[in-house]
């Protein structure tokens, strides 16, 4: 087997696909190719795999109004593959994004100033990360010490909306730290593109109103399962005229 290959963990009877992201004797390091989960695992118990992408939910459901100016999202992001993704997406879909490949380690450390440069209305810090057998976490330390920065930055949670987290992450830490939405109250995986589909729907709800939280989590991969979060208001702001009405 060799780095870049697509496998599934025998032992685990192929439940996720992995890309090898690198491999010591007998060990290979791994990264989900959908979810946001990092592990490793002998090279006898993996098994190389043709893989075909396919969406996490139903699009179609999303149903953006564009009638409305929507909030800007500036996302942090660990893995620099999850990143164009996601990118791709927040455009197919009309949102104004920022993106930056940042490992996990570093976000608190360039958070600030970043925030300062965009002046976003929704920030997403996310990458990779997972829970070990002692109950320990990858980076879910660093998402939470970004969030308490970025609330130093904007301490209103109706006016800098905060997803934060990755697959298994400490989900009370990060509510705590500050966030609006946070990954992962079951510890369960996430879809590298549920921060999307979450904060997508949220930059279009309109300034005067709450976002329907459980309608949204409904519309990402794990549902309540995956992300929960706080009563929180929309950003958009509709414009008048539009041009169905000039």
């Amino acid at each position: 087997m060799n780095i870049g290959d697509l496998v599934v963990r025998k032992k685990y009877q192929r439940d996720i696909v992995f890309e090898i992201y690198r491999i010591e004797g007998n060990l290979a390091y791994l990264k989900g190719v959908e979810v946001r989960l990092v592990a490793d695992s002998p090279l006898d118990d993996l098994e190389v795999v043709d893989y075909h992408y396919q969406p996490a939910i139903n699009e179609e459901r999303l149903c953006l109004d564009e009638k409305v100016l929507k909030g800007k999202i500036l996302h942090l992001d660990g893995d620099e593959r999850y990143l164009e993704m996601c990118l791709d997406k927040y455009r197919e879909l009309g949102i104004r994004v920022s993106g930056h490949y940042v490992k996990e380690k570093n976000m608190p450390l360039v958070v600030g100033d970043l925030l300062e440069h965009y002046q976003p209305d929704l920030l997403v810090i996310t990458g990779h990360d997972a829970k070990n057998e002692e109950n320990r976490y990858s980076h879910s330390e660093d998402f939470a010490q970004a969030v308490r920065i970025a609330r130093k930055f904007q301490n209103d949670k109706d006016r800098l909306i905060i997803f934060a987290g990755a697959c298994q992450s400490n989900y009370e830490s990060l509510i705590a730290a500050g966030a609006n939405f946070a990954s992962s109250p079951a510890r369960v995986n996430i879809h590298a593109l549920d921060p999307v589909y979450l904060m997508s729907q949220v930059a279009s709800v309109n300034v005067k109103n709450y976002v329907d939280i459980e309608r949204i989590v409904e519309n990402t991969s794990g549902k309540v399962q995956g992300i929960g979060g706080i009563d929180t208001k929309g950003v958009a702001r509709k414009i008048y005229p539009c041009k169905e009405s000039i």
